[in-house]
């Protein structure tokens, strides 16, 4: 009964016009965009928020201001199951408005902490505005748009996150460079950001989802049932984790392997592989979603993995710097492909229930994240970069395989 509901919903999909305006992508567009301009705190300033709280950036205060991102992991994880519960009953938009408003909160609490302790609880308080923020646009991109327009909608919402980085680093190099730039950066640009979305969604995202009304704790169970006992959206949400877990090189490890290999200094390390990783990533992510519905969901997310596995092998034994350079660009494109078709198929698999599915993908990219910065430290330790790099081409692999053999496209007989 549940897929043929499903089924019937995805039909009605394909053939409705959206109920949302032109300004409906931009604006989520914007959203997500909001939610990457903090993460500049543990990358580009980590040195200058290490000095404030500790007096110098040394490695024990460095590595202690690291810890901001895994305690905000685990908060937003936490968070997250009660997401699922609040996107059966509550209004979507409404969602989207707390978690950037939570996001609003979040920075504001970081530009006045006064000490580390209050710096990691409202660090935390924006990782919870994240999550949601992440979770209701998908949720919302599903909600509104028709089928064959919402890949081209995830690729562009993904590459929001990215091209904020793009932008925050050359902001920062402009504006905030000093010692307590953080600060002036958290007042002056990220928080203008959070309210300037704010009102974007408020007026642009449409007041009247699909209406919702709970009969029970039977709708709750009902709506996780969905997500975890269907073998496809299960295994989505699992592919998703493995999948996520590349992330791990490309934004933790990849500067430095280039700095540890090749020499390169911090600021060309941050010029040639960071930005440029975002930039590629950026236009992959858009240019995935326009092919989603030629190649199609499924096909297009385990082609794209499987062929970028191989790029990143001989990444570690080129021993010439620009050709090591050109592979790492090649397979930053051909991975951030995968990015559409990823959300495009896991949010097709409970029609009846996107609000908790795309709470539930939230935690598990998260989860991959985490997963990452501890299995490529083990493996950096025990073998090296090249255990690095074989390590979290393994984890791909098993991604590949999982959207193989364990999901189904639900748009395509």
């Amino acid at each position: 009964m549940e897929a043929s509901a499903g089924k019937t919903e995805l039909q009605q999909n394909t053939d409705e016009d959206p109920s949302a305006g032109k300004v409906f992508v931009p604006v989520l567009f914007l959203a997500f965009f909001s939610t990457w301009i903090i993460e500049s705190l543990t990358g580009v300033f980590q040195i200058e928020v290490a000095s404030t709280f500790f007096g110098s950036p040394n490695p024990v205060s460095l590595a202690t201001t690291g810890q901001l991102v895994t305690i905000s992991g685990i908060v937003s994880i936490v968070f997250g199951l009660l997401l699922g519960v609040l996107s059966v009953r509550y209004n979507l938009k409404r969602l989207l408005l707390l978690g950037i408003g939570t996001i609003a909160l979040g920075t504001l609490g970081c530009f006045f902490a006064p000490n580390f302790l209050f710096m990691q609880i409202f660090y935390a308080v924006e990782g919870i505005g994240t999550i949601i923020v992440s979770s209701m646009s998908f949720a919302l991109v599903g909600e509104f748009l028709i089928l064959s327009k919402r890949p081209k909608a995830t690729g562009w919402v993904i590459a929001g996150g990215t091209m904020a980085g793009l932008v925050s680093s050359f902001v920062i190099s402009l504006f905030f460079s000093g010692a307590e730039g953080w600060r002036s950066y958290l007042l002056w640009f990220a928080l203008p950001i959070s309210f300037v979305s704010l009102a974007a969604v408020y007026f642009g995202v449409p007041s009247t989802p699909r209406k919702r009304k709970p009969d029970g704790k039977e709708v709750y169970f009902r709506s996780f049932k969905q997500v975890f006992l269907k073998k496809s959206a299960a295994g989505c949400l699992i592919g998703c984790m493995f999948r996520m877990t590349i992330i791990g090189f490309g934004f933790v490890y990849s500067a430095s392997f280039f700095r540890e290999k090749f020499g390169l200094s911090l600021a060309s390390a941050a010029l040639l592989v960071s930005l440029a990783v975002l930039a590629f990533y950026s236009f992959g992510s858009i240019l995935g979603g326009h092919l989603v519905n030629r190649v199609g969901r499924k096909r297009l997310l385990v082609a794209t993995l499987a062929i970028s596995s191989p790029v990143l092998v001989l990444l570690a034994f080129i021993p010439d710097q620009w050709v090591a350079l050109a592979l790492f660009y090649l397979f930053n494109l051909v991975y951030s492909l995968s990015n559409s078709p990823s959300v495009s198929l896991t949010i097709e698999q409970a029609p009846e229930s996107r609000g908790t599915m795309m709470s539930m993908m939230t935690i598990f990219t998260t989860l991959g994240t985490i997963m990452a910065a501890a299995v490529g430290g083990v493996a950096l330790v025990l073998s090296g970069w090249i255990g690095v790099i074989l390590t979290f081409v393994a984890l791909q692999l098993i991604s590949v395989a999982i959207f193989f053999f364990l999901t189904k496209d639900p748009c395509q007989a």
